[in-house]
């Protein structure tokens, strides 16, 4: 099956060139690419996902947000989780999930990687995104229900000529350039860009023992916390009759150095650098063939994707030690979709099928780490998934009712060996599970309401399933984590007001933990669950011409259930339970505009048993863990010019990020761009 996944290769993209045409994603809304033919739309309607599905275009962070992670941490149930600065990892909790139950697909391309479970949510630099989508439960169209919602990033597609630069500069060394060029001909459009940023990330930190004054608690600029990227994009569409073909390439080259929280030591050198390419090609045939009285098949979408990852962690504290860890990873998926339409009831099945794999080799002051059952081991894992099944969505002719039934099966391999030692064997785990769907929505003049329910899982990661080989032990015992959600929304709509709330319960089971013994040696385990009730509400108000207002509210009350008293009957850690946010848009002139955000999020623990909580406080003599945050913006724009001025965390120099350390405070950021040129 590995053979059969990597003949996909030039001759593969070559003859589908010929013959076919782009497909900007079957599952999204687009738009068309200008022709001089009948115009090709591929359009899946979200409606019965309102208030839980929402798309953030192209012109709603283009100039706003510095990164996705900007973006995404305005919308209303999605907690940011970053740490100490630009460049280290970022992840994403929708409605109290974790990181790795989140799905996150780029063009189609579910990104999770398969031995940790997580994913990079920084690696597209702003100007390279067409679109964001956000579901904050269901599945977005086809595949695997998930636990905490899916992110889909479609990259850009431009239907027109343009030339576009941009420059940024802002706090902490911060400096960024993004070049773009699109040109457009009636059946074919080519696009490249680039995109540099670098960072000293030297904001001011409390170090505990400070590297001149061991003995002191000093604030003094982070030392060794610079971040460079360099990322670079082809996007090239087709469209040949009935036929559409995408292909993508994106590099990303980026290199972090590691600072030491402890002591900020001058003397550590130590970093994360990693190459990584993804590459994509899209076909949607559109065939509008008559199969039978009333059965129509309109058509059939292939994809193609793939990734290449390697990673090298440098650990060099001092001059004396120098440890390296070079990871590698690659991934494969192909899928195929046709579409068949009957009546009012439209019929998607579907097969993905993707494979990847990881290995790891380590040095200790340039000789390699033999495997011992003690320390790490460097390993070699694999993971091949298969999933299968079909989407049925029905529209009524009579009646403004829709609703759709989601089910698919998914059959799993994970193999994991170790390397550098004598007669190791193979673990192997073969596993298969099934999630559902199930959604209607009645919608009446302004009134729309939906109700939702869905059985998701997040299977346990190969490390989770295999562990090191070393002081951190696998279980193969493992059971994926499993959720039950109910989600009940409505929505209104009058005149300048839109109003949306969203009424969700959740029953997580098999939640995966780490545990450690008396010995420090660690493993994964199936602890119990938690059930968690939410509420969200949206108020969206045009209060005068060129004054608008918007205000969010988000509500969790988390119970765990643990077999160990001190982890039973507890508030799920790594989330804000209350989040409340207030933005007030100004539009001063036709070419000016003004807004400022407020957000407001309280009742965070950082801990299973609730017994540590942040140490700083800047919300009066509540919660120590509440945090306030405050931004600025200004912008001018013209047709051809855009400069914007951000200030961020205005009022609050320092707080603490989800890791209970201090986060990047008060920083300002300036963005100048030009486009048509």
């Amino acid at each position: 099956m590995n053979k059969l996944l990597s003949i996909p290769s030039l001759s593969f993209y070559c003859c589908c060139l010929f013959f076919t045409k782009i497909s900007y994603g079957a599952q999204s809304n687009i738009d068309s690419v200008e022709t001089d033919i009948e115009t090709i739309e591929i359009v899946n309607s979200h409606e019965f996902n309102s208030v839980n599905y929402q798309v953030l275009h192209r012109e709603d962070l283009i100039n706003s947000a510095q990164t996705l992670s900007d973006a995404l941490k305005n919308i209303n149930g999605i907690q940011i989780r970053q740490i100490s600065g630009l460049g280290n990892p970022v992840s994403i909790s929708i409605r109290g999930s974790s990181g790795k139950q989140v799905q996150m697909y780029i063009d189609g391309q579910l990104v999770n990687d398969s031995q940790f479970g997580g994913f990079d949510l920084n690696q597209i630099p702003t100007d390279q995104i067409e679109s964001i989508e956000i579901s904050k439960s269901q599945a977005l169209g086809t595949g695997s229900t998930p636990i905490g919602g899916v992110i889909r990033v479609n990259t850009y597609n431009p239907s027109e000529n343009k030339k576009k630069i941009a420059l940024s500069i802002g706090s902490f060394g911060y400096k960024e350039i993004n070049i773009l060029s699109n040109n457009a001909f009636k059946k074919h459009s080519f696009a490249f860009g680039g995109n540099y940023l670098v960072s000293d990330n030297d904001y001011s930190y409390l170090v505990p023992q400070s590297f001149n004054n061991p003995s002191d608690s000093i604030d003094e600029p982070l030392r060794n916390n610079d971040f460079k990227k360099l990322t670079l994009f082809v996007n090239d569409n087709v469209q040949l009759n009935q036929h559409q073909l995408r292909f993508n390439l994106q590099y990303n080259k980026q290199e972090k150095a590691l600072a030491n929280y402890q002591n900020n030591s001058p003397e550590n050198r130590s970093t994360l650098d990693s190459d990584q390419i993804r590459y994509s090609i899209q076909h949607y045939w559109l065939a509008d063939i008559n199969a039978l009285s009333g059965v129509n098949f309109e058509g059939i979408e292939i994809n193609y994707s793939g990734e290449n990852k390697d990673e090298l962690y440098l650990e060099s504290p001092n001059e004396d030690r120098t440890n390296t860890s070079d990871y590698n990873s690659t991934k494969q998926q192909i899928s195929i979709k046709p579409n068949i339409n009957w009546s009012t009831l439209s019929f998607t099945p579907f097969v993905d099928l993707s494979w990847q794999d990881f290995s790891s080799f380590s040095t200790q002051n340039g000789e390699t780490v033999q495997c011992n059952g003690i320390s790490s081991c460097d390993i070699k894992a694999e993971q091949t998934q298969l999933n299968f099944g079909a989407r049925i969505e029905w529209k009524s002719d009579d009646y403004p009712v829709s609703s759709y039934i989601l089910g698919n099966r998914l059959q799993e391999k994970n193999e994991n060996s170790a390397l550098n030692t004598i007669n190791s064997q193979k673990l192997t785990k073969n596993t298969h599970y099934s999630t559902q769907e199930l959604g209607i929505t009645y919608g009446r003049d302004k009134i729309n309401t939906s109700l939702n329910f869905s059985n998701g899982i997040r299977t346990p990661t190969l490390f989770e399933l295999f562990g090191d080989r070393g002081s951190f032990k696998g279980n193969s015992n493992l059971l994926p984590e499993e959720a039950s959600t109910i989600t009940l929304g409505l929505q209104y709509q009058l005149n300048k007001v839109n109003l949306t709330a969203s009424l969700y319960r959740q029953d997580l089971e098999n939640s995966i933990v780490a545990i450690f013994n008396s010995s420090g040696v660690g493993s994964y385990t199936n602890v119990g669950g938690a059930l968690l009730n939410g509420f969200e509400f949206q108020a969206n108000l045009s209060l005068l011409d060129n004054l608008s207002l918007s205000m969010q509210m988000s509500l969790i009350d988390s119970e765990t259930a643990s077999p160990f008293t001190a982890f039973d009957n507890k508030k799920l850690p790594g989330i804000y339970h209350q989040q409340y946010s207030v933005s007030l848009r100004y539009k001063i002139k036709p070419d000016w505009q003004i807004k400022i955000n407020t957000d407001l999020d309280k009742d965070l623990y950082f801990n299973r048993s609730n017994q540590f909580e942040s140490v700083n406080s800047n919300v009066g003599n509540g919660n120590p863990a509440d945090r306030s945050l405050t931004n600025l913006s200004l912008n001018w724009q013209t047709q051809q010019y855009n400069t914007s001025l951000s200030f961020n965390n205005v009022f609050n120099e320092n707080y603490q990020d989800l890791a209970n350390r201090p986060a990047q405070g008060r920083s300002i950021q300036l963005k100048f761009s030009i486009e048509d040129l």
